[in-house]
This record gives C-alpha cells, sequence and structure tokens, in this order.
C-alpha cells in the first residue's frame, strides 16, 4: 500500500466515511417515514459526507502518490456513469453532487 493511505489521518477519514456511508444507506430506508427534523439531519449527514469526500479527493489531487492518482482517476470515471462529463473537473463533479443534494431537498419539502 502506498504512503498516501498509509496516512493516519487518510485511514481515519477513509473509516469516517465508510461509517457515514453506512449510516446514510441504513437511514435511506426510512427516509418516508422520517419526521421533517430527521428529515434535515440526514440531508446534513449527506453534506457532511460530501464535504469530507471534497477534503480526500483534495489530498489525493494534491499527493504525488502513484496509488493516490489512480483512485483519484477512477473516482472521476465512475464519475461518468452518473452523467459528469468526461472532461469535467472536480470542481464541476461536486458541484453537481452539492445540487442533487439541494435538489433532494426541494424533493423531501424540507
Amino acid at each position: 500500500m502506498s504512503e498516501f493511505f498509509q496516512s493516519e489521518l487518510v485511514i481515519n477519514s477513509m473509516k469516517e466515511l465508510a461509517e457515514m456511508q453506512q449510516d446514510l444507506i441504513q437511514q435511506v430506508l426510512y427516509v418516508s417515514y422520517m419526521t421533517k427534523e430527521q428529515k434535515q439531519e440526514h440531508l446534513q449527514l449527506m453534506k457532511d459526507f460530501l464535504e469530507k469526500q471534497k477534503n480526500l479527493f483534495f489530498r489525493m489531487s494534491l499527493s504525488d502518490d502513484p496509488e493516490a492518482q489512480d483512485v483519484k482517476e477512477q473516482i472521476m470515471k465512475n464519475a461518468q456513469m452518473f452523467g459528469v462529463m468526461k472532461d469535467a473537473n472536480t470542481e464541476d463533479f461536486f458541484n453537481a453532487l452539492e445540487k442533487t443534494i439541494e435538489g433532494l431537498a426541494k424533493m423531501l419539502d424540507i
């Protein structure tokens, strides 16, 4: 494993992201039964998750570690499957995700 992914900061960040992702997956099944306050908390968790993803992605972008660069490239390739343009930059990618969350907030009427 590369130096980048052996960093305690990166390891802790990835663990936290995995826990948040698991919480989001479990919660999504119950969104239609949530109170307005619970929906707001769920959306806040989504926003926090996205912000942590941005931070980790930014760290990968700054790293010259080949494995970090490979992971970054794979993330962008995967994003294309979800409609992100091939030549989009990371700012476009994360802006699109933020807009999706804002759209969910409107859809959930909160």
